[in-house]
């Protein structure tokens, strides 16, 4: 375990996440305003190899796997990208497999992380990047703690349309 809240556990991947993650990351609907289209069991191992090698708290993306505490089920995932450029800055990321959605645990894992990467790490500010057409994530945001900050209408090329990006943060304290 790496930190937690009430209901989740978050941890290092390992295969034993491979199908699940790799489920949880076809589901079309989990996938909608996410980079990926379609994910392989070969992404996954190789995701799951990258993440071996590397260190929450060092620059770059660190992705957790996410388990509820009471079964031990895989949840989902949270990210947290160190900027290489100031280590004081982060962005923040996050699914939920389908099954665990309307239950909070989106919310309770970004507080968690934000929590934990404020105080390991000593992070001034952690930003998020989403589609505000994606409203229950920007409910998420919100509800964990993060202002909008700005909305940039049309900003991005993103599956073959033009969409906004609306930029969200968290200061410490």
């Amino acid at each position: 375990m790496i930190f937690a809240s009430s209901r989740l556990i978050a941890r290092r991947f390992g295969l034993d996440d491979l199908a699940d993650f790799v489920a949880m990351r076809n589901d079309p609907e989990v996938a909608r305003y996410q980079s990926w289209e379609r994910y392989s069991e070969d992404d996954g191992r190789r995701f799951i190899a990258e993440l071996s090698g590397l260190e929450p708290g060092d620059p770059g993306w660190f992705q957790f796997a996410l388990e509820e505490r009471q079964t031990g089920i895989f949840a989902g995932d949270c990210g947290l990208n160190i900027l290489a450029d100031d280590p004081r800055l982060a962005q923040i990321g996050y699914s939920i497999a389908r099954p665990h959605w309307n239950q909070g645990l989106a919310t309770e894992a970004v507080r968690a992380l934000a929590d934990f990467a404020f105080t390991a790490f000593g992070l001034h500010r952690i930003t998020a990047s989403v589609d505000p057409r994606n409203a229950a994530s920007c409910r998420v945001l919100e509800k964990a703690g993060f202002v909008k900050e700005a909305h940039f209408r049309q900003s991005q090329w993103f599956k073959d349309e033009w969409a906004d990006d609306a930029v969200y943060a968290r200061l410490r304290g």
